[in-house]
């Protein structure tokens, strides 16, 4: 048996009708994931670019420092104040390029006897300073501005996300309650309703 086709009638399926809030919430996540992918772009570049700024920090570093063979006026204890090992502030002689002779204070290693020939940095004007960055310098500065941008975008996402939610959900409640509004006479069979 054929069927015949109601004239101004679409075949296939109908899309429900969509609630404002309905919408809001498509646009807003479209956004959002928008906001994501931008922020996950200028990370990428801003980490990049970081990278680089590190590198050249430690290159300028180098070049502008000279390691210079000094002694060690005193013994070193063997732990400093803080509890580490790895070295501690002693008083140091050097003489620079220019033959002048100095003194001064700078990190050597922890348990030197006085007397013991260390390596110390000094700049061109022949002052001790201290050493300069070394490789792991650019991970690091990366690594810590990646990271701090990460977390700050996400949790300005994040609160953002939270305060959508919560106006929806007020959007929400207010859209149930005028559509309650209009259902609830007919449904129930309250006087002027039409149903009895």
């Amino acid at each position: 048996m054929r069927t015949e086709r109601q004239p101004g009638r679409r075949t296939g399926r109908r899309r429900p009708p969509r609630r404002r809030s309905d919408r809001v919430e498509t646009l807003t996540t479209w956004l959002f994931c928008a906001v994501a992918a931008a922020l996950l772009v200028v990370t990428a570049a801003v980490g990049t670019w970081v990278h680089a700024a590190a590198w050249d920090t430690v290159r300028q570093r180098a070049a502008d420092l000279v390691q210079t063979s000094a002694t060690t006026l005193s013994d070193v204890p063997a732990a400093p104040r803080d509890g580490g090992l790895a070295s501690v502030y002693g008083g140091v002689r050097w003489t620079d390029a220019h033959g002048t002779v100095h003194t001064g204070f700078t990190q050597v290693p922890a348990l030197t006897k006085a007397g013991r020939t260390v390596t110390i940095w000094t700049d061109r004007q022949g002052d001790v300073v201290g050493p300069p960055p070394g490789p792991e310098f650019p991970p690091i500065m990366t690594a810590v501005s990646v990271l701090g941008m990460l977390g700050a975008g996400g949790m300005v996402l994040a609160l953002a996300l939270w305060s959508e939610r919560r106006w929806l959900d007020r959007l929400r409640a207010a859209e149930w309650a005028c559509e309650w509004r209009r259902v609830e006479p007919g449904w129930s069979g309250r006087e002027g309703s039409g149903r009895h």
